[in-house]
Parts: structure tokens; C-alpha cells; sequence
């Protein structure tokens, strides 16, 4: 059941119990009211009664004489007499009617009152009444008076007023169940939003958001709600885009291991089943050899990048020209190849990084440089000491890139001319290994290029005072 009709029956079920015991409550204490006013009157004149007839008895009275006190009742009591016109009983001290109605009900025989001279009482006979008793001196003797009251007109609008709360509770029970279900619906609007919503983003529609107009719990749940769709969304479109990436990644790789693969298959097959003269042996060897080596570049470098994914490196405070010097050495047989000159500017300072990545990292940029340089240019190098780190600027003069590919000039396998990255024995995953330890040291690679003209790559080191 919803919550919308949980809320309707209960609020129903609270309204038919307090609406039942209030206007039972009500009738009960206007009923009891207008019987105790009308006991009270009763008294009064009961009171009033009783002293008339007291007076009357006191001029019967003689001295040293009987008085039949019956026949004198009997006597005022005739058609002309002075209590013809009141409706009362008279009872002596043994309970026998003496005076009144000839035959009582036994609901209405005599009841002595003690510890007044009146009392009151409700008979419920064929019609209720309420009895009053009054004990009384008559000619020197002690009776006791009684009469009756129809109260049957007190009953009758007690009924009726519990039946017209009867219809009036059912009016305000159906308008208060109108109102709980209105007013509920209306609250529970926002959860109702949110079902619809989480249904629509379980579908895939992750850009639905929930209309949010109000500041109170239910609002706030919405909000809530909206932000965590946010974040949601950005983390499967993340996670889309690393699938994209790993499908990339995966044909690129199998792309890239097919093509050497081939060839050296083809030359190694025609090696071993066709005699060839020395020169087409040496060359068919050398070409095995050069894939060979390719292949095995790429492997190792596909395992440091993973290796940086797993493996947190140690860092220390190192110098940043005993660093450029090494790297230096380690350029000079390779740029000694296309007669290229690599030229340092670098200021004094001292960063806190891994030694061996940075080396990595700059080896990385200046091989790249090399590739896209002509034979006879000048690399240059710059090291700026800033006041929240180190920059570092490798600089080249060659073909440079493309404004369409530098965004993903990053990814691994992307290479901007893949025949002349292959034929200069590339696999397009230096620069994503550079930039992976770029982000392990909390920089990132940027690139400034101008097709034609060159490229500029810097990144910048936190670095602590000398």
C-alpha cells in the first residue's frame, strides 16, 4: 500500500475515534446537564409542595386528638379540594401508599430518603422520570411525598442530537480524509518525483533532475537527491570515457603488435624457406632485428606506465642542474645521430621529486624533440626557479603539431604521423609516460605548438628553498 493511502486510513481511523468519543462526550454532558437542571427543579418545587402541605396540615392539628390524616388527604385531594390540581403520592413510615394513585408501578414505589429531607432519582420504566421524595410532618405524624417528572423529552433530543453528530461527523470525517489525501499528496510530491526520476536514470536517461520549489525535509531530500544524480552522471561518463580509452588503448596495442608482427613473421618465413643472396639475408635480418627492437622499446615502456599505476615512487630533494647534467650525458650519443645541439638554461634550485622519473621525463621530451627536429637544429632546455616550484620548458624547432591533435597528443599509441614515428622506432606511449609522472608529481604536460614552427612542452616541480 502507498504511503499516500497509509496516511489517508490512519488519518480516518484518528478522526472516526475522536469525532465518535467527542460528540459522545458532548451529548453525554448536555444530557446529564439538562437532567440535573430538571432534578433540581424538581426539588425546588418538590420543596415548595411540601411546606404548602405542611401549612394545611398544621390547621388539622388537635391537641390530645387523632387525626385521620388519610381521610384529610383523600379530602383535600377531591375534585374542588386545594391539591386537586398537583400529581403527587403520599407514603406513612411502612411504606404504604396512603394518598394518590391507586396503583404504582413497583419502579416507582417509595424509597426513604436519609440523609435529606428531598431526593431525586431517574426511573427508566416504559418512559423515564425522574421521582423525588420529600419527608414530611403532617398532622403530627411523618409521611413521605413523592412525584414524578416525564423525562422522556431529555432522552428523545439526546437521540437525535447523537444522530445529527452522526451526519456531521461523516461530513467532517469525508472532508478531513479529502484534505489528508490533498494535502498528502502535495507533500509527498517530492518523493513521488524522485521514484519517477530514479527509474529515468536506471533507464539511462542520467540528465533528468528533480524540480525542486521548497526548503523544507522533503526539499531538502530532492536536493540531495539531485546532487548524488551529479555526481552519478560525472562518474559514468567517466567511467565511459575510460572504457572508450581502454578500447583505444586495446586496439591501438593490438594494432601496433599486428603490423611488426607481420612483417617479421613474412621475412622470418621467407629466411627460412627460400635461399637469398647475402645482401636480401642481411636485410631481411636487419628489418627483423629494428621490429624486434621496436617491440621490445614498446614492452618496456607499456610496463613502466603500469608500474607508475601501481607503485608509489620515493621521493627526495634533488638538484635541479646535477639532474639536467645527467640527462645531458645520457641525450649525447642520441643526438649526436641528426647533428643536433641541446642547449641548457637552467637556474640553481632544488625540487622534491624522484630523480629517476624526472630523468625518465626529460629523456622522454628531448627523444620526442629529436624525432620532429631536422638534422642540424638546437633543443633548448629552460629552468625557471617560480615561488611555488620549478618550471621546466623542453623547446624544439621542428615540424611541430597540429591544433586538432594536441588534446590527445597525451593518450598512448596517438601519434600525429605514425609512418615517421614507426620508421624512427616510436609506438606513440613516451608522452603518455611522461605525463603520468608529471601527475605523480602534481604538474601536468602542457604543450605550445605552432605546425611548422616547433613545439614547447613545460611542466612545473614543487620545489623547497636552497
Amino acid at each position: 500500500m502507498k504511503f499516500t493511502w497509509k496516511m489517508v486510513l490512519l488519518v480516518a481511523l484518528v478522526l472516526t475515534v475522536t469525532l465518535s468519543i467527542g460528540s459522545y462526550a458532548m451529548v453525554w454532558m448536555s444530557f446529564q446537564s439538562q437532567i440535573n437542571n430538571e432534578i433540581d427543579n424538581a426539588q425546588d418545587d418538590m420543596q415548595m409542595f411540601s411546606l404548602m402541605l405542611q401549612a394545611m396540615g398544621s390547621g388539622w392539628e388537635k391537641p390530645g386528638e387523632d387525626v385521620d390524616v388519610e381521610k384529610i388527604l383523600k379530602l383535600q385531594m377531591q375534585k374542588d379540594g386545594p391539591l386537586a390540581a398537583y400529581d403527587f403520592s403520599v407514603w406513612d413510615e411502612s411504606g404504604n401508599q396512603i394518598a394518590g394513585a391507586e396503583k404504582m408501578d413497583s419502579a416507582f414505589q417509595i424509597r426513604k430518603p436519609h440523609d435529606c429531607c428531598i431526593e431525586s432519582r431517574l426511573v427508566q420504566a416504559d418512559v423515564p422520570y425522574i421521582v423525588t421524595t420529600c419527608k414530611v410532618s403532617f398532622c403530627g405524624e411523618t409521611l413521605y411525598l413523592q412525584r414524578e417528572r416525564d423525562a422522556s423529552v431529555y432522552f428523545s433530543q439526546a437521540e437525535q442530537n447523537l444522530k445529527n453528530n452522526q451526519i456531521i461527523m461523516v461530513y467532517l470525517l469525508a472532508a478531513g480524509t479529502l484534505v489528508t489525501a490533498l494535502s498528502t499528496m502535495i507533500l509527498t510530491r517530492p518523493l513521488r518525483l524522485i521514484s519517477r526520476t530514479a527509474h529515468e536514470l536506471a533507464e539511462g536517461r542520467y540528465d533528468k533532475r528533480i524540480p525542486v520549489h521548497r526548503d523544507d525535509e522533503l526539499g531538502l531530500v530532492a536536493k540531495d537527491f539531485n546532487s548524488m544524480a551529479d555526481v552519478l552522471e560525472g562518474q559514468i561518463y567517466q567511467l565511459r570515457d575510460a572504457l572508450e580509452r581502454q578500447k583505444e588503448f586495446t586496439s591501438s596495442f593490438a594494432h601496433e603488435l599486428k603490423t611488426p608482427l607481420t612483417s617479421v613473421i613474412g621475412y622470418a618465413d621467407t629466411l627460412r624457406s627460400r635461399v637469398l643472396p647475402p645482401d636480401q639475408q642481411f636485410e631481411a635480418a636487419d628489418y627483423i632485428v629494428s621490429e624486434g627492437k621496436r617491440l621490445e622499446t614498446m614492452s618496456h615502456s607499456l610496463l613502466d606506465l603500469f608500474s607508475l599505476e601501481r607503485e608509489k615512487p620515493v621521493f627526495s630533494e634533488i638538484s635541479i642542474l646535477r639532474l639536467l647534467e645527467s640527462v645531458e650525458k645520457s641525450c649525447e650519443y642520441l643526438l649526436k645521430e641528426k647533428k643536433i645541439t641541446l642547449v641548457i638554461h637552467a637556474e640553481k634550485g632544488q625540487v622534491y621529486a624522484s630523480a629517476s622519473l624526472l630523468h625518465t621525463l626529460l629523456y622522454n621530451l628531448i627523444d620526442n624533440a629529436r624525432k620532429a627536429s631536422p638534422e642540424g637544429s638546437v633543443i633548448e632546455i629552460d629552468g625557471i626557479q617560480l615561488a611555488n616550484g620549478y618550471l621546466l620548458r623542453v623547446r624544439d624547432h621542428g615540424s611541430g603539431i597540429p591544433r586538432e591533435a594536441l588534446h590527445r597528443i597525451k593518450e598512448p599509441f596517438y601519434m600525429v604521423d605514425k609512418s615517421r614515428a614507426r620508421k624512427q622506432g616510436g609506438a606513440g606511449i613516451g608522452l603518455a609516460l611522461c605525463n603520468q609522472i608529471a601527475m605523480l608529481h602534481g604538474s601536468s604536460l602542457e604543450f605550445c605548438s605552432e605546425f611548422g614552427t616547433g613545439t614547447v612542452v613545460s611542466f612545473t616541480i614543487g620545489g623547497t628553498e636552497q
